[in-house]
């Protein structure tokens, strides 16, 4: 059964074979102990930190690929317009 991830914390993403790396990265910098993603298992990404992409595009084209929807929300959300 796949699963829907929740990224909260900023950190590093990368690919290897058919897994994603997810190290996350305190706020000194540090790295901490990377979880590992594998793809089959994943239904969707839901990023709210900041998300440095080794490999950049490649790593997200293969997502695509993947059918792996990768969802990003920016810390301030939009405001609603009410007159």
């Amino acid at each position: 059964m796949k699963k829907t991830y929740y990224l909260f914390n900023p950190g590093r993403m990368s690919r290897r074979d058919n897994t994603l790396k997810f190290t996350p990265v305190d706020e000194l910098g540090h790295e901490q102990k990377p979880r590992y993603l594998p793809v089959e298992g994943i239904e969707a990404l839901y990023i709210f930190g900041s998300i440095d992409a080794n490999a950049n595009s490649a790593l997200f084209n293969f997502l695509g690929k993947q059918r792996i929807p990768v969802h990003f929300f920016d810390y301030y959300e939009p405001v609603s317009r009410c007159r």
